[in-house]
């Protein structure tokens, strides 16, 4: 079976650590941060095997590359597909009932 390397972009990153700190801070509550951010990890790594088998997102229709998602709890995890190089690279995260992002996603 083929495996793709996973990787996440600045934005992703920062999206979920933006999260996280909200999680943790703001709700005060960093057991449940925990726990959430061990769920976007699994998720996270999930495309490694098998990515094209994920739905397209939303995103997809209004950007010049195939944009998919995998689902992390409540959010989704935007990501691309390099076939040459077997990578997955995560490129944004949107959370539950928010707008599609199209104009936030990075040129490819």
């Amino acid at each position: 079976m083929k495996r793709y390397t996973v990787e996440l972009t600045d934005t992703a990153l920062g999206a979920i650590h933006a999260q996280l700190r909200f999680i943790t801070i703001e709700q005060c509550q960093p057991p449940i941060a925990e726990r959430w951010l061990a769920m976007v990890w699994d998720a996270a790594d999930s495309p490694e095997t098998f990515p094209h088998g994920r739905p397209l997102a939303t995103e997809n229709e209004d950007v010049p590359y195939e944009v998919r998602f995998v689902l992390a709890g409540h959010e989704s995890l935007l990501f691309t597909i390099e076939e040459n190089q077997q990578l997955v690279r995560i490129i944004a995260m949107r959370g539950q009932g928010q707008l599609p992002i199209s104009d936030d996603l990075p040129p490819l």
